[in-house]
C-alpha cells in the first residue's frame, strides 16, 4: 500500500521581471493533507508539517537525476521534530512528531538541509532558528547557509477540522545582472501582497505586474519507499534468536514505518516462514 501514489501537488520553475529573477512556486496541499492524515496530527502540528513540506519542496527545486534533498527541523521550544525527503522525480515523504504541538508560528531550534545521492552525502547546510516561523527559518537558511539573495512566502490554511486546504510557497531569487537594490524594488512589495492573490496571479502568468516565463513543471506526490519486502529484510536482519523470541512473546510482529505510519502485520505463520530463511548462528 505504501507504494501507492497519493494526491499530488505541483512545482513550477519560471523567470520573471524581465529575466532578472528566478521564481520557484509550490502548491503542496495534497501531500500535506496526506502527511497530516497518516500521522494523525492536531491543528498546530498540521500547520507546521504543511509549511515544512512546502519549504522542503522549494529547497529541492534544483535536485536532479538520482539526487534527494532531506530537510530536517529540530525545535527545542515548542518541542517537535520534522523531516522530509524530496526526490528529483517529485516524490516525497515526511514525518512529524509529536502529533500535538502548540499552534504558534515561532520556534527555537535548528533547520538543516542535506543533498545526497544514494547513501552518499554531497551537501549539508545548517542554520540556527531563534524565534522565527518556518517561513522565516527558510529565509534565514537561504541567507546564511546558501547565501542566496531571495524572498520567501509560505502559507498553510486549514479547514475547521485541521485538514490543509491550501499549502503553497513562493521563492524568488535574484539573478546575476540584477543588483540588490533593484531586486528589492521589484520584489518586496508584490510578494507581500495577499498571498492567495499572488499565487492566483502567478498561475495566470504574471508576478508584480510583469509576465513570467515558465521553464518547468513537475508533480509532487507523497510516496513512501517502504514496502512489505523491505520490512521483511529488516526483520531477517534481527537474527533467528531475536525473531524466535518475538514469536514466543507476541505470536507475530507488527512494524510501522516512521515516515508514512503504514503498519505491516506478520502473523505467527508469516514470522515462522521468515525465521526459516534466517541462517542459524554457528
Amino acid at each position: 500500500m505504501a507504494e501507492m501514489a497519493f494526491p499530488s501537488g505541483r512545482m513550477v520553475v519560471a523567470l520573471g521581471m524581465g529575466g532578472k529573477v528566478r521564481i520557484l512556486a509550490v502548491e503542496a496541499t495534497g501531500p500535506a493533507a496526506e502527511a497530516v492524515s497518516r500521522h494523525g496530527l492536531d491543528r498546530g502540528a498540521a500547520r507546521r508539517v504543511s509549511e515544512g513540506i512546502t519549504a522542503s519542496c522549494l529547497l529541492a527545486a534544483h535536485v536532479k537525476g538520482d539526487e534527494r534533498l532531506t530537510v530536517d527541523v529540530q525545535s527545542k521550544s515548542p518541542p517537535f521534530g520534522f523531516s522530509c525527503d524530496v526526490n528529483a522525480d517529485g516524490t516525497l515523504r515526511a514525518r512529524f512528531g509529536p502529533a500535538d504541538v502548540r499552534d504558534q508560528a515561532e520556534f527555537f531550534g535548528v533547520i538543516s538541509a542535506m543533498k545526497s545521492v544514494g547513501s552518499q552525502q554531497v551537501y549539508r547546510g545548517v542554520a540556527e532558528v531563534d524565534g522565527q516561523s518556518i517561513e522565516g527559518a527558510l529565509q534565514l537558511f537561504l541567507q546564511q547557509s546558501q547565501q542566496v539573495d531571495s524572498r520567501v512566502r509560505l502559507l498553510a490554511d486549514l479547514d475547521d477540522d485541521g485538514v490543509p486546504k491550501f499549502a503553497a510557497g513562493l521563492l524568488v531569487e535574484r539573478l546575476p545582472g540584477c543588483d540588490a537594490e533593484e531586486f528589492a524594488e521589484l520584489v518586496d512589495l508584490p510578494i507581500r501582497e495577499d498571498f492567495r492573490g499572488v499565487m492566483t496571479t502567478f498561475a495566470l502568468g504574471a508576478l508584480g505586474g510583469a509576465p513570467v516565463e515558465v521553464l518547468g513543471l513537475s508533480d509532487l506526490v507523497f510516496r513512501c519507499t517502504c514496502s512489505r519486502l523491505r520490512v521483511t529484510h529488516t526483520l531477517r536482519s534481527l537474527g533467528r534468536e531475536e525473531l524466535t523470541s518475538i514469536l514466543a512473546d507476541q505470536d507475530g510482529a507488527e512494524v510501522k514505518c516512521h515516515f508514512c505510519n503504514e503498519a505491516y502485520r506478520f502473523d505467527a505463520d508469516a514470522l515462522r516462514a521468515i525465521i526459516a530463511t534466517v541462517p542459524a548462528q554457528g
